[in-house]
This record gives structure tokens, C-alpha cells and sequence, in this order.
């Protein structure tokens, strides 16, 4: 964990130097899906760390991996008004408040929550309801920590699609798989899974993910989402057990 909202968490950099300086390889795996990850270079060096590219896999990367034998669809996205969607899809609407929208598109994104709101959600509801279509999730995330609180996330509206319209959305980012493979992929299959660690602070994407493939896991609760719980209170929280 580097950043809670748009501040970095204190000593944050050090650490991430003093692996380097060890010797190990650092990688950025993040659900942020609202910018292309060439903003995220730039958001991580504002906060004081040096990555390259190479070192940052989001969930947006996995989302157009999977978009890429899809382009001859129409894809209307749930996103802001910078989040450059013509990278991820050639034929796209950014979703408002007009219903023929909705009816246009061959299938839905949900990317960013930034002006998302609830007349839009059941707008897509609607929509769906009437003609169920494929909805892919690009950020799986429930709630993201802030500075003065949590944000709502992409996830959160995808369940609920879920539950109201029986449509399986497609998630792409922690703590499914097709995040975590690219991020195998960076570091090659010459390091064996249990010499990787992959240290968050979220039980059920950061925890569960790196477990699911095998790797070593590292629960931080002294920053964001688990902040304020005390250690000995996972038992109560979840069946989901960090190794560190």
C-alpha cells in the first residue's frame, strides 16, 4: 500500500528504496482504473516514488486485454470525462442521462464512479432489464479509502447489478486472476510463487488474490481500509488469513 486517496502513506518510499536496495523487484498492482497507468507514473512521482511503466499493472490493463477481440461492439462507459476510453474501446458512449444511450450501446464498462450517480445507475438497471447485455467491471473494488473516508467503487454498482438483474458482470483487477497473472508475467516464472509477496491492506482483493495464486501475502493495518483494527480481531472479520 502506497497512497490512501492522494496522500502517500508515511515512509511508504523509504520502503519501497530499501527492497530495491535488497534487491527485490517492486511492482504496482492497483484497481485504479480511471486514467491510463501513464497517469499513475506520473501520480506515484508527485508522491515522492520512481516507477517505471513496466513496474505498474492495473485493472485497467487487464479490462483491455480482455476488450481487445471485442472491438467491433459499441460499449457505453460508466467514466469521467478524462478517463480516455478510445483506449479501450474504438466504439464507445460515455454514459449520462439520456435512456436511448443506454438501449445504443452492445454492452456496458463500469470504470469510474467520479460522476456516477444514482439516476444513472438506474438508468442502466432499466436498460439492462429490458435487454441484458454483457457488463464488464474495470475497478472490483466495493469502496476505495480516502482522506476523510471511503469512495464509493465500480464493484459496488456491479453487485447490485447483479442482484437486481441476474447478470453476471466480468470483473477484471484484485483478486481475480487476470490482474494477478499479468503481474506474474512482469516477474517471469523463474521466481517461484512462494517467493513473492504481495503485501495490501484489503482482506478480500490484496489477501485473497495473492493467494489465490500462491504467493506469500502481507496484511498492512496501520493505513487505509484496516486501519483501526486491532490485530487480533481478524478471526471476527474473516475467514481470510494473511501470512504476515
Amino acid at each position: 500500500m502506497l497512497n490512501v486517496g492522494g496522500r502517500g502513506v508515511p515512509g511508504a518510499v523509504e520502503r519501497v528504496a530499501a527492497m530495491r536496495a535488497a534487491g527485490k523487484r517492486v511492482i504496482v498492482l492497483t484497481n485504479g482504473a480511471t486514467h491510463p497507468v501513464a497517469h499513475s507514473v506520473e501520480r506515484y512521482r508527485g508522491l515522492g516514488f520512481e516507477f517505471t511503466r513496466d513496474e505498474i499493472v492495473s485493472s485497467r490493463d487487464a479490462l483491455t486485454r480482455a476488450m481487445a477481440d471485442r472491438q467491433d461492439l459499441c460499449w457505453g462507459f460508466a467514466a469521467t470525462p478524462v478517463s480516455e476510453i478510445g483506449e479501450i474501446a474504438r466504439h464507445n458512449l460515455r454514459l449520462l442521462d439520456d435512456p436511448a444511450d443506454y438501449d445504443a450501446v452492445d454492452g456496458f464498462v463500469l470504470l469510474a464512479t467520479g460522476d456516477w450517480n444514482r439516476a444513472r445507475q438506474d438508468l442502466l438497471l432499466a436498460s439492462l432489464r429490458d435487454r441484458p447485455r454483457p457488463v464488464l467491471v474495470g475497478n472490483p473494488d466495493l469502496v476505495s479509502p480516502r482522506e476523510d473516508g471511503l469512495a464509493v467503487e465500480p464493484g459496488l454498482q456491479a453487485h447490485e447489478i447483479a442482484d437486481l438483474t441476474g447478470i453476471a458482470p466480468e470483473f477484471y483487477g484484485k483478486p481475480f486472476a487476470n490482474a494477478f497473472e499479468m503481474v506474474r508475467e512482469r516477474i517471469g516464472e523463474d521466481v517461484p510463487p512462494q517467493r513473492i509477496a504481495m503485501a495490501g491492506d484489503t482482506l478480500h482483493t490484496d489477501i485473497l488474490g495473492g493467494a489465490g495464486m500462491g504467493w506469500r501475502t502481507v496484511l498492512i493495518m496501520d493505513h487505509g481500509i484496516m486501519k483501526g483494527f486491532p490485530a487480533g480481531s481478524l478471526d471476527q472479520i474473516s475467514d481470510i488469513r494473511p501470512d504476515f
